[in-house]
């Protein structure tokens, strides 16, 4: 009977990955200062491979968080992390790698921190995806919203593309897309958290996903 894969080679190639295209990225940020500000071609190239990379590290961090999710222990919960600071960080960062020019990042959080258990890494590799989707999806503004009750907080990504398709991609949990792939891997790592996905659309039109986590 074949084995199980041992979630050990994911997490070997995922740093190798890793350190490969960090070397990279560090190469391109010393040629971007390089370049000259006049020379619009070269500096527009620049930008594409930075971006590029930026891509690349974030498969990197998938595949870390896919050996997480074969391997059948528990996900280790650190200590209590700021859930907005986290949103901030991996929305900001899968934003400046996956976003065209004309379109925006809001991001709406509380003021005060927001802690809850979480085991940070699978957690921001799950908020990264669901707002490279959403990059895909939005039309000008990509809404990333951040609030809390008395026994959930809750990460909603909101499109402004009042597109049916965009619904209908997101209520479609079955077809092998892109999409779904983002969606799945979120999923698995907030069922694992207790948590769970919730689809609503707003004013009959706009779409809107939340990540739902309980607060206890």
């Amino acid at each position: 009977m074949p084995q199980k894969p041992d979630p050990r080679f994911l997490n070997i190639t995922a740093h190798d990955l890793r350190g490969a295209v960090g070397v990279l990225d560090g190469a391109m940020k010393e040629l971007i200062r390089e370049v000259s500000s006049e020379n619009a071609d070269a500096a527009k190239l620049a930008l594409m491979m930075t971006r590029s990379t930026q891509r690349l590290l974030m498969l990197g961090d998938r595949l870390s968080v896919l050996a997480r999710l074969m391997d059948s222990a528990e996900l280790e919960f650190g200590e209590p992390t700021d859930v907005s600071a986290l949103v901030k960080e991996a929305a900001t960062r899968a934003f400046s790698a996956h976003a065209r020019r004309t379109l925006r990042l809001r991001l709406d959080a509380p003021p005060t921190p927001m802690l809850l258990p979480l085991h940070g890494q699978t957690m921001s590799a799950a908020i990264s995806e669901l707002c490279v989707l959403f990059c895909s999806f939005s039309q000008t503004e990509l809404l990333v919203k951040v609030s809390s009750d008395a026994a959930s907080a809750q990460i909603t990504f909101e499109s402004d593309n009042r597109s049916e398709s965009v619904q209908r991609a997101l209520r479609d949990r079955t077809s092998t897309t892109q999409a779904n792939a983002g969606i799945a891997l979120a999923e698995a790592v907030i069922v694992r958290h207790n948590g769970k996905l919730q689809l609503s659309e707003n004013d009959g039109s706009n779409a809107a996903l939340s990540l739902i986590l309980p607060r206890a």
